[in-house]
């Protein structure tokens, strides 16, 4: 019998993680910026377009300064709160965004 080397399960687990919402990057706005769950640094990707083609469907909204530029995962939301004009998306993971939204908080997320 031939040894086997010793493989730790943290370098075989492949962890999925869930999509928060996606921005571009203000230094380079061809790549995106990619907020996950439960993560609090973004990851960077060179392409903002192939980032959205990866992940479907996404919520566009606008930032409450008017800048533009965050889609959002809808199943990522766990609830949404009315200040106004301004909405803050709680997220699963406990973190918030505020968006700009005139619109009804139920449009916002799954329930």
């Amino acid at each position: 019998m031939r040894d086997v080397p010793r493989v730790e399960p943290s370098s075989y687990l492949l962890t999925r993680q869930t999509l928060r919402f996606l921005a571009r990057d203000s230094r380079n706005p061809s790549a995106a910026l990619i907020y996950w769950l439960g993560v609090s640094e973004p990851s960077r990707e060179p392409c903002f377009f192939d980032v959205m083609q990866k992940f479907g469907p996404l919520l566009q909204l606008v930032l409450p300064d008017e800048r533009p530029g965050v889609f959002v995962k809808r199943d990522a939301i766990h609830v949404v709160r009315d200040c106004g004009v301004v909405k803050r998306l709680a997220f699963k993971d406990g973190s918030s965004l505020d968006v700009r939204y005139a619109g009804p908080c139920c449009d916002l997320f799954d329930e």
